[in-house]
């Protein structure tokens, strides 16, 4: 993924956060390990099996995972901190 895709999947996912799955309202370290252990998830970025999982917050839906792979997340760190930074 590039960083143009990661941008626009960021601002996709602000748009219309009920793609994503309901999570709980204040996940701890264990609740994200078991979410990727799970293996049953699919990365949002690539359709590849997850590895990393992580809670976004939507102020009108409320806490949403954002499952992805490595190579999508560290894409979506990126972008994330040049539209944000």
């Amino acid at each position: 993924m590039n960083a143009a895709t990661a941008a626009g999947l960021l601002h996709l996912i602000a748009a219309e956060p009920t793609l994503l799955a309901s999570a709980p309202a204040d996940p701890d370290e264990s609740d994200l390990h078991l979410r990727v252990r799970e293996g049953r998830h699919l990365c949002l970025g690539c359709g590849q099996p997850a590895r990393c999982a992580v809670v976004v917050n939507s102020e009108e839906h409320g806490p949403r995972w954002l499952d992805l792979c490595s190579v999508c997340w560290q894409a979506v760190r990126r972008a994330n901190e040049v539209v944000n930074g």
